[in-house]
């Protein structure tokens, strides 16, 4: 049976070589290894005092034959808040792989053992562009502070795969001790089994051992952290990426050469399945018209390929289910225009097929999804560029275009499309190619409202938001699936999070859902119970309705990670504020603008007659990735945008006025 590639990341597992100690009681056939008495009384990490828990060791032993990993997991508990690594949760990719073989036990400081009771539970964790994330979940019993647990499984992959391993050596916990192993597979590619390093402390490598096998030994690795805004954690979290090179790769080659050899091999994978000239010509003859200029041309054609039936943005399926749907494979554009359907990427590759059809020079480009990790392409690694894009150069202008992504329009990548490397493929070669980041103007969130206040301080608004570019893209994609009613679940829940506490928000509208060449329109209403405050005789409004959550991502005054924003975006609000009768209007605040590099900020009120206050906002992000030396100034920006936000407008009661 051939055996084919598939790019899979496993979970991070450890071990540690321990010290002769007597063995606990071990149950129902499990092998355990020793307990310490030392580990049993530890009362906090010596590393990291104060910590919550921490890994006394992790163990992974791969085994490419068989497609499977055997893990293995210890975890000291020190605190009440640390007791939640009891509930284990290990993701997997539900079509071809699967977690059995779960066995655990939590250990007492007196030595009691309460072993797990092998009940184990799967959980839809992520559905996005398709792909269904799958995870299992168990519950290990009576755990407090002082206690150890440990628990093995078995990650399961297809056998007629074969897994290119990663050895994940950060985790969200402190890690004392870890070992790796990995079993070549012998029958074909014992020889060929190598791996790239990224970010391994000094003197931390794999070692190949007489059998071939590889190794790891590594100690006292910090916990990786969470912050918001923070880059992908596959671009900051130390691993080993292990993959067989072909038979006939060259031993030793430049990176030019490497990605050069690549590019034609892919190159010539889009001219194969494009290759039916007679089939290309009819379906564009009846798509574009002779007198059409090239732009129309390609906008046409984009059209045409996005109304294919694309699988890729489909639920996976069991084998059971393909079955009973018996959609056959496309080997090329014949079978995608005969069949009506398509992968992501023979969307894209059928998109190219047509644009040279009409004459117009048009290629794939591997980029790197920074989303999940960024293109280095020293490493000549390629699953870093994992998604794929199409250059075309029609009239006088080049384009790059994605019609696999239904929810985008002409001209508009994805967000983790732009900003980021690639390779463009050629018979010629591959070269890197820089994807141009979009200017804040092509993603902003655009929010009006007409707030009606009472002289209790309550307000009620009608409230507008259009999500333009690429977050209205965005959120098409990352809700296409959802039906009308959870859409408005969603936004509902969205919108009333920019409001104060205690507000509640409800959708009366949700226009231009299926025109992505349009705004994503949101309208509803409001009630905000403490907007206004009582001061005496006066009452006092915030300048702005609509508050900035990044003031609080910031509010830490330490940061170890860049800061990292999807995209370069703008926030653009227009708030009418309306008087409460027997009030008005006493003061406004001042003006105020700032900006101090790639972000700026400006906000102004004022008055409309004498029961109107009309309030302006701007704020925007014109960058995506910021050093973390940067923080403290970012930091006093958004406590700028935070203190200029909460500026008060002063009511006064007409009657106190009058009488003065």
């Amino acid at each position: 049976m051939n055996r084919t590639h598939r790019f899979a990341c496993s979970v991070a597992i450890f071990f540690v070589l321990l010290c002769a100690a007597p063995p606990l009681p071990t149950s129902a056939g499990v092998n355990w290894l020793p307990i310490s008495a030392e580990d049993l009384a530890l009362k906090d990490n010596p590393a990291s005092p104060g910590a919550n828990a921490m890994i006394l060791y992790f163990q992974s032993d791969t085994d490419s034959r068989q497609s499977a990993s055997d893990v293995y997991v210890r975890t000291k508990i020190f605190t009440q808040a640390g007791t939640n690594e009891a509930n284990v949760e290990v993701d997997y990719m539900g079509k071809n792989s699967n977690i059995d073989g779960v066995r655990g036990r939590t250990i007492h400081p007196d030595g009691s053992i309460v072993n797990f009771d092998g009940k184990v539970f799967e959980k839809t964790i992520e559905k996005s562009g398709g792909t269904r994330q799958l995870a299992k979940t168990f519950t290990l019993p009576d755990v407090h502070p002082g206690s150890i647990i440990e628990y093995k499984y078995r990650e399961q992959d297809d056998s007629d795969y074969y897994i290119s391993q990663s050895w994940t050596i950060s985790n969200h916990l402190f890690v004392r001790d870890a070992h790796f192993t990995i079993k070549p597979d012998e029958r074909e590619y014992a020889a060929m089994l190598t791996y790239r390093p990224y970010g391994l402390p000094a003197g931390a490598v794999p070692v190949r051992q007489a059998n071939d096998t590889w190794t790891m030994d590594i100690h006292n690795i910090a916990a990786l952290e969470d912050e918001e805004y923070m880059p992908p954690k596959r671009m900051i979290e130390a691993r080993v990426d292990f993959f067989y090179k072909q038979r006939d790769d060259p031993d030793k080659e430049t990176q030019e050469h490497f990605w050069k050899r690549k590019s034609k091999a892919w190159s010539d994978e889009v001219d194969h399945f494009v290759n039916k000239k007679a089939v290309l010509e009819s379906e564009l003859a009846g798509t574009v018209a002779a007198n059409d200029t090239p732009e129309i041309k390609l906008r046409k054609i984009y059209a045409q390929v996005q109304k294919l039936r694309n699988l890729s943005m489909e639920d996976s399926k069991s084998q059971q289910e393909q079955k009973q749907e018996q959609l056959k494979p496309n080997a090329n554009v014949e079978d995608v225009f005969k069949h009506g359907y398509a992968t992501a990427r023979q969307v894209n590759y059928t998109f190219v097929g047509l644009a040279r059809t009409a004459g117009f020079s048009a290629y794939e480009v591997f980029v790197a999804p920074r989303h999940v990790n960024f293109f280095l392409p020293q490493m000549m690694e390629p699953s870093e560029i994992g998604a794929d894009i199409v250059w075309v150069h029609a009239g006088t202008q080049d384009y790059y275009l994605d019609p696999s992504a239904a929810s985008y329009p002409f001209g508009m990548l994805p967000w983790f499309e732009t900003a980021t490397n690639g390779i463009r493929c050629s018979k010629e070669g591959g070269q890197v190619e820089t994807i141009p980041p979009e200017p804040p103007t092509e993603a902003t969130i655009v929010r009006n409202a007409e707030v009606e206040i009472d002289s209790d301080g309550e307000g009620t608004a009608k409230i507008q938001v259009d999500f333009t570019g690429q977050i209205g893209a965005y959120r098409r994609q990352e809700m296409h699936q959802e039906d009308e009613t959870g859409r408005r679940k969603t936004f509902g829940e969205d919108i009333q999070k920019w409001l104060p506490a205690g507000s509640t928000f409800e959708v009366t509208t949700i226009a231009n859902w299926d025109k992505n060449d349009l705004p994503v329109h949101i309208e509803g209403t409001a009630k905000i119970p403490t907007l206004g405050t009582a001061a005496g005789h006066r009452m006092l409004v915030p300048a702005a309705v609509f508050q900035a959550p990044q003031a609080a991502s910031f509010h830490p005054e330490k940061r170890l990670y860049a800061i990292y924003f999807n995209c370069p975006y703008e926030e653009i609000d227009e708030v009418k504020l309306h008087v409460p009768t027997g009030y008005k209007i006493e003061a406004v605040p001042e003006a105020r603008k700032i900006k101090p590099g790639a972000v700026g900020y400006e906000i102004s009120a004022e008055q409309q007659g004498g029961h109107v206050v009309e309030v302006k906002r701007l704020l925007m992000i014109d960058a995506m990735i910021i050093p973390a030396k940067n923080y403290t100034a970012l930091r006093s920006f958004f406590n700028y945008v935070k203190t200029d936000d909460e500026a008060q407008i002063v009511l006064q009661n007409a009657n106190t006025a009058k009488n003065n």
